[in-house]
């Protein structure tokens, strides 16, 4: 008997949403759970707040909360984005592609939107090179493929 009755929950609202196995789901959720938790500014923002000079300590506090909660709701499209990542964009070894330009190029794609945080933790979670340029995330990323895609 699962002991978190809570965390089962979510594991089923994502396994019927995603239309996955409980297992795949909850593998799912653990993956980006991992990636939340190596990288603690990493919200649905990017990296950081927005605008954080222009705000007091606990307003960045808050900020960077909402954004990480709204990430962690993310899931499916985290994965989504994940599984067209490593579909079509091959990882290179030198970190040079802005999370911010390599999503817009996604968005064109798929004719999807993302945020930028999103956009960063899937490509974490697929296991991209990374550099942090804040709020943005550079990435080794092939840029003969971005071109491709655009």
């Amino acid at each position: 008997m699962t002991t978190n009755r809570r965390s089962k929950a979510v594991v089923h609202a994502h396994q019927a949403a995603m239309g996955t196995t409980y297992l795949v789901a909850r593998r799912q959720i653990t993956a980006l759970d991992e990636v939340m938790q190596q990288h603690p500014g990493l919200n649905s923002f990017g990296i950081g707040v927005f605008e954080p000079l222009r705000k007091t300590a606990e307003q960045r506090r808050t900020d960077l909360a909402v954004g990480r909660e709204e990430l962690g709701r993310s899931v499916a499209m985290v994965m989504e984005t994940a599984a067209w990542l490593c579909e079509n964009i091959t990882p290179i070894k030198t970190p040079t592609v802005s999370s911010y330009g390599a999503k817009h190029v996604m968005e064109r794609a798929t004719g999807k939107y993302v945020t930028n945080g999103v956009f960063i933790a899937a490509a974490l979670v697929a296991g991209y090179t990374f550099k942090y340029k804040q709020p943005n995330v550079l990435f080794g990323m092939s840029a003969r493929d971005l071109k491709r895609m655009n």
